[in-house]
């Protein structure tokens, strides 16, 4: 107990900011508040720093775009204000699986390439469905939780390899809240529906 307490100590202010308004952001983007996106801003900068930091370079380069995806989901949440959460149909999720492959795999390939990235692969993976999360997030699409999901579970195995224990804690939360995001923004569905 006292390595996971050293570890708690241990982490860098840059780490703990950006948990603390990454946890905020997914709370208030579950209950569809436009708040969510300054700070979703906020940590994506933090993590882009910080992944950068552990050669996690695909995860560094998603938080980037992340952040201009956040810009734009901002912009979009606040023209559309009343807008509602969408079901995902068949075309959203062949879509939304084939841009994670595709990017997968391409992602994998430059990684595998520069010989500078540690777990080519598993990063790879995780940031095409972050990113692909992202934008479905951006669209109000009930997919999102699910990519969330993929995407928090292997960054939780790639961050545990970094030793970034404080960020392998705030995946996990972020498993949970996206689980929390699925039902809930099902459940509006159901209720939305005549």
């Amino acid at each position: 107990m006292s390595t996971v307490w050293d570890q708690l100590l241990a982490t860098s202010a840059l780490e703990w900011f950006g948990t603390v308004t990454g946890l905020a952001a997914v709370v208030l983007s579950i209950r569809q508040h436009r708040a969510a996106w300054p700070l979703f801003i906020a940590c994506y900068a933090a993590y882009a720093w910080l992944s950068a930091d552990a050669r996690l370079l695909a995860a560094a380069g998603m938080n980037g775009v992340f952040v201009v995806l956040s810009i734009e989901g901002w912009r979009s949440w606040n023209r559309s204000e009343d807008a509602s959460v969408e079901a995902s149909g068949r075309g959203v999720w062949i879509s939304a699986l084939g841009a994670w492959v595709g990017a997968s795999a391409a992602l994998s390939i430059v990684l595998f390439l520069s010989g500078r990235a540690d777990a080519p692969w598993l990063d790879a993976s995780a940031t095409a469905a972050g990113l692909v999360a992202q934008w479905l997030l951006t669209r109000k699409y009930t997919a999102t939780w699910a990519f969330w999901l993929i995407s928090d579970v292997l960054f939780m195995v790639l961050y545990g390899q970094a030793g970034y224990w404080m960020t392998v804690g705030l995946f996990a939360v972020f498993t949970g809240l996206a689980v929390h995001g699925m039902v809930s923004w099902h459940r509006e569905l159901e209720e939305a529906a005549p």
